[in-house]
């Protein structure tokens, strides 16, 4: 049964919502900053599971999510909203089985994994692979394995699940981003990271100051001081600084930041540019890109460099080494990480909006609970 979607501005509709337990939040494909709660009718079938979500992360990642919805990348499609206007943005973070009609999960059992933004959700778990399971639901084939992917979390404490939600998958793409980079430092060029305070610029920086070549970071004024509080980058500088770099210096651009007037000022400037990457796009509102010298941007789709280092060395070395590392790298989070709570739909909404307009300080990590 299709239930009727209510807009966030009507507070009665929210109270009603919050009531009914079950809803998803939808944004508007086409103006990001409209957002309506739509109730859920959820209806197992043999071998499916239901799923409560008790947490998740909110990062610059999820509007990276929403921007970058539709083809090639799809993010749209992991969770299909009630009408194709509309959206619901993923988020990382843990849920619990709170109904099970599948050999492969036991009610009860905690997940990390890939969820809607929601209270609840419909899986179909495939056969067990390692320690977890993917959803084989039919329309996720096709997409990216990685997003698919669910683990059971024993041993993790409830006080470690928001630092795991907010940064597990924006550390596993900065660590992998480092990696396919040490071809470019054995080339002896440099790093150039922009939006250098998001938590996945602070990842990749992080692993490369740990593999010996720190990056330099390009960020906002407001943001100099935390960054170079974080002390992973080997200088920081300002965007309205960035002609003072060497034009002439060999170096990578990583660009998280998604400006165009930004891009095209550093390709002017840097004549001996190699390779521009595109991670994430934080500025999302800035002016669509003009024409760039040198070399055209690429995407870096993480999930791809992913599934190759697992193909080289194995799951199990791979998750041994990645965990490993990000044990070190949250270990440094009390000197410069703050968590923030919010909850329920206008939790949510507020904080999406307040992503959208890059409201957020660095030093905060918002979790969302349902």
């Amino acid at each position: 049964m299709q239930l009727p979607a209510f807009r966030l501005s009507s507070q009665v509709a929210e109270r009603e919502f919050i009531e009914m337990s079950q809803y998803s939040i939808e944004i508007a494909r086409a103006d990001l900053s409209k957002q309506q709660i739509q109730a859920l009718d959820l209806s197992p079938d043999e071998g499916d599971i239901i799923a409560r979500i008790d947490l998740a992360a909110l990062t610059s990642n999820n509007i990276t999510y929403a921007v970058m919805g539709g083809p090639p990348l799809n993010y749209w499609d992991f969770f299909p909203a009630s009408d194709p206007a509309w959206g619901i943005v993923p988020v990382w973070g843990y849920a619990t089985v709170s109904e099970s009609h599948s050999p492969h999960v036991v009610e009860g059992s905690r997940l990390f994994g890939y969820w809607p933004s929601a209270t609840h959700v419909k899986l179909r778990p495939g056969p067990p692979k390692g320690e977890g399971f993917s959803d084989i639901s039919a329309h996720r084939l096709g997409l990216a394995p990685v997003y698919n992917s669910y683990r059971p979390t024993p041993g993790v404490t409830p006080e470690a699940e928001p630092l795991i939600a907010l940064f597990q998958p924006l550390y596993g793409t900065g660590f992998v981003l480092a990696q396919s980079l040490q071809g470019d430092i054995g080339a002896g060029r440099t790093i150039l990271i922009t939006s250098a305070s998001a938590k996945t610029a602070l990842a990749t920086a992080y692993n490369l100051k740990r593999a010996g070549h720190p990056a330099i970071g390009l960020t906002s004024s407001a943001n100099k001081d935390f960054v170079e509080q974080t002390g992973f980058y080997a200088q920081v500088l300002t965007y309205d600084a960035l002609e003072s770099l060497d034009p002439a210096i060999p170096c990578v651009i990583v660009d998280f930041a998604g400006n165009g007037a930004l891009k095209a000022r550093l390709h002017r400037h840097l004549k001996a540019l190699s390779a521009s990457h595109i991670v994430g796009d934080t500025d999302w509102a800035a002016p669509a890109d003009e024409p760039l010298e040198g070399p055209q941007p690429a995407l870096f789709f993480a999930p791809t460099h992913w599934a190759n280092r697992i193909r080289e060395i194995g799951q199990q070395a791979f998750d041994a080494e990645l965990n490993s590392s990000m044990a070190a790298f949250l270990a440094t989070t009390p000197n410069w990480l703050h968590l923030e709570t919010v909850q329920g739909p206008q939790g949510y909404t507020d904080s999406f909006n307040r992503l959208l307009a890059n409201r957020i300080p660095p030093d905060i990590g918002l979790i969302w609970r349902p």
